[in-house]
């Protein structure tokens, strides 16, 4: 499934497609991105679907064990989550930030979430949320709860492992860590009365510390990999979040920063 503003302009080979059991190409604009997403998803045909990136290289056997961890009651399950660019404390942070409660490594285990992209769904779970769909699919959004509240259950399956590719190059690295805050921050609270929006803005330097301890937490299990600029970078990349995640409880998205995001996800290799 490939979704897309212009079939035309993907020219896809065709020894690209030829490994491949069919190509469906959707075409819808991807701003702003839940939407095509959502897109995708009700174009699927498979009962699974993963809401995957262009800067992700899965293991042989990565979509035949998601599709075995699907055989239990789970409504969607998260691959094993590892660096691709594992050298320098930059990609590190970026990993661990984002998806560092999803590792490889250990046994398979019933989680209370799962990572916001690259995770696999029971596609008819995510059909029964309706017109909310394009909403949830937002990272920040309540997607898990609302899958939770119907009864849902979430499985890590680190056996299917996946790598992710990060940012290395300093300005974009930082800029990414406040972008990802403040859609972090618009999203979360687009639907809050006023009120309830400025005081989590106020509160908003507390992210910082919590940030960085659970990041703390999941780089216990990769403590011996990680240079020694780790940790400084760290603590930058956290007090970077908290600004952008307080400025988007207060003053939204703004103009342009989700095209911004667009950029690094469809083009990350460009910026390591």
């Amino acid at each position: 499934m490939i979704v897309c503003p212009d079939e035309s302009a993907l020219a896809i080979s065709t020894n690209a497609l030829a490994p491949l059991a069919g190509v469906t190409v959707v075409e819808t604009p991807l701003l702003p991105m839940a939407p095509a997403r959502a897109a995708g998803v009700r174009a699927a045909r498979a009962p699974i679907v993963v809401l995957g990136e262009t800067h992700v290289f899965a293991e042989p056997d990565w979509a035949v064990r998601l599709l075995q961890a699907h055989d239990g009651p789970w409504v969607a399950v998260t691959p094993g989550i590892g660096n691709a660019n594992p050298a320098g404390g930059l990609s590190w942070v970026g990993l661990l930030m984002d998806y560092g409660r999803f590792l490889p490594g250990g046994g398979r285990r019933e989680t209370e979430d799962v990572a916001s992209y690259n995770a696999a769904y029971k596609r008819a779970d995510l059909l029964e949320l309706g017109e909310e769909l394009e909403s949830l699919l937002e990272p920040g959004s309540p997607l898990h709860a609302e899958l939770k509240a119907r009864g849902g259950r979430f499985l890590h399956e680190p056996a299917a492992r996946i790598d992710h590719l990060n940012v290395t190059r300093p300005g974009p690295w930082l800029f990414e860590r406040y972008l990802g805050g403040r859609l972090f921050g618009a999203t979360r609270s687009r639907n809050w009365p006023r009120g309830r929006a400025l005081l989590y803005a106020a509160a908003s330097p507390l992210v910082a510390p919590i940030r960085l301890v659970r990041t703390l937490r999941a780089a216990r299990s990769s403590w011996t990999h990680l240079p020694i600029t780790f940790v400084p970078a760290l603590v930058l990349a956290c007090v970077v979040w908290a600004v952008g995640e307080g400025l988007g409880y207060v003053r939204g998205e703004g103009a342009n920063n989700m095209r911004r995001m667009l950029e690094y996800e469809q083009h990350k290799a460009r910026y390591t």
